[in-house]
């Protein structure tokens, strides 16, 4: 008799620049790609280009052995265990205890009690258990969200804001969901990212007006996705691929409608590029697709919704730069750019879902 095969159960995906995460339900993280997933990178990478030569396969982040939160970034990443945040990969920022390009996970000191962090693109956060909000990195147009006159600034805790359940890091810019479910918004606001109808910089939070209540926000580069409680998709900010919306302006400053054929239970945003995760566990995309990264079979641009027909039964998505990984019923399925091979064994470009992990 063949022996089964223990198959993985994955709870959580995120997806970076060049680099794929998934923590399974054991708490065990798996990594894809270049750097940042855990897998060795040579020291002189460049980080503004793809890990030539990546192995197509998985690796384990190497310690600690149990997760509860991961996120992938810029060529980094970071993670939640027994309430102490880590980081590995690219660290431009120096945080941790290790040198500045490794892929060995080291805890970042002074901080406590996590309950979930995100990491972005040279700019970082994380939500404790009291629902503060620290923030790390570049401020660059205020993208901190807070007084500091240091350019690339340690973690500190942003003052004057209600209980946060969820943060969101764009291009120097964040937006953060309270325990109430109103929106806050800070940093560059260029293309209307901040949703607060005008193109100011903004230094510390502001509420955004909507007049629904919101569940949960996904960001690109500069364009924001809203879901609200009952399943409506909102969308603003840069507008040039019709990421945030079906209109013929090249920005939106205030919240606009992206409509859906049935509910909306998951949102996730890359650069220029839009998903949505249906209750019938459809996948919608739209926006950009110069690589494939809509899953559609082309890489014609979408201004509109279009249901990712190769895909059925999904129970989460997640939209890395320029690639996308979601969960269906049997693999974790990815799409778009794989230029580190962080989808697997699949084309460089690979412009539909291609099963690269079978699970359970």
């Amino acid at each position: 008799m063949e022996k089964a095969i223990d198959l993985f159960e994955i709870d959580v995906i995120s997806a970076g620049k060049d680099q794929t995460l998934a923590m399974l339900k054991s708490g065990e993280v798996l990594g894809w790609g270049g750097a940042g997933s855990g897998r060795y990178v040579p020291p002189y990478t460049d980080i503004c280009g793809a890990f030539k030569g990546s192995d197509p396969r998985s690796v384990y982040i190497s310690e600690p052995s149990y997760y509860s939160d991961i996120s992938a970034g810029y060529g980094i990443s970071l993670g939640v265990s027994n309430k102490r945040p880590f980081v590995w990969g690219f660290n431009q920022i120096s945080m941790g205890s290790n040198e500045s390009i490794s892929e060995v996970p080291s805890v970042i000191a002074n901080l406590t009690s996590a309950n979930s962090v995100v990491a972005g693109k040279f700019l970082f956060a994380l939500i404790n258990e009291a629902s503060n909000i620290y923030t790390w990195g570049f401020n660059i147009d205020g993208a901190l969200g807070r007084n500091t006159s240091q350019i690339n600034a340690f973690p500190a805790i942003i003052s004057g804001i209600p209980p946060m359940q969820e943060v969101v890091i764009g291009d120097n810019f964040m937006l953060a969901l309270s325990h109430d479910q109103k929106v806050y918004a800070w940093g560059s606001n260029s293309s209307g990212q901040l949703g607060l109808g005008h193109l100011n910089t903004v230094i510390k939070p502001e509420l955004v007006d909507l007049p629904f209540k919101i569940k949960g926000l996904a960001v690109g580069s500069t364009h924001v996705l809203a879901l609200t409680i009952d399943g409506k998709v909102y969308g603003w900010g840069s507008n040039n691929f019709k990421q945030s919306g079906n209109t013929s302006q090249p920005f939106i400053t205030r919240p606009k409608q992206i409509l859906f054929s049935e509910p909306i239970t998951a949102i996730s945003a890359g650069m220029h590029y839009s998903l949505s995760l249906s209750s019938t566990g459809n996948v919608f995309a739209w926006g950009w697709n110069g690589l494939g990264q809509l899953g559609l079979g082309d890489v014609q641009s979408r201004s509109n919704p279009v249901r990712i027909s190769d895909l059925s039964g999904v129970r989460a998505i997640t939209a890395g730069e320029m690639h996308a990984v979601a969960i269906g019923k049997n693999h974790l399925y990815g799409w778009g750019s794989n230029a580190s091979n962080q989808i697997g064994k699949a084309e460089l470009r690979q412009i539909t879902p291609n099963p690269f992990l079978q699970i359970a």
